[in-house]
């Protein structure tokens, strides 16, 4: 006979069935599901919302919840909007037009204070 890891014998594997709320346990368990402060973490509300879509409609009337799933994991769409901002401003600079100081810009200048009090 075979054996596994410390001699053990090696584990049948088996095909996971959906529960009752239709996903499979290994969904219900997602690494997504923890936050690092809370026992939510921020982007699963809406994995929430994408995997009863999935349940109930076809996976294209599902397709905007799970780019919004996608972009709450990976912030894909944010990163490109804000390399198009940066070259935008490097154009306007380069240009000598007029453009508004970063926060970075505000807090060496004093504009505003380095430390937010509340």
């Amino acid at each position: 006979a075979a054996s596994g890891p410390r001699g053990r014998p090696p584990r049948a594997r088996t095909r996971r069935e959906p529960t009752a709320s239709g996903l499979a346990s290994s969904a219900r368990r997602m690494a997504s599901r923890w936050g690092t402060e809370t026992h939510e973490s921020r982007c699963y509300p809406i994995w929430q919302g994408f995997a009863g879509c999935m349940m109930t409609q076809d996976a294209a009337e599902c397709e905007k919840l799970r780019a919004d799933y996608f972009e709450c994991l990976h912030g894909n769409r944010e990163t490109t909007r804000q390399n198009a901002m940066n070259v935008e401003r490097k154009r306007r600079i380069a240009a000598g037009l007029p453009v508004p100081t970063t926060v970075e810009e505000d807090v060496a200048s004093g504009k505003i204070p380095q430390r937010l009090t509340l």
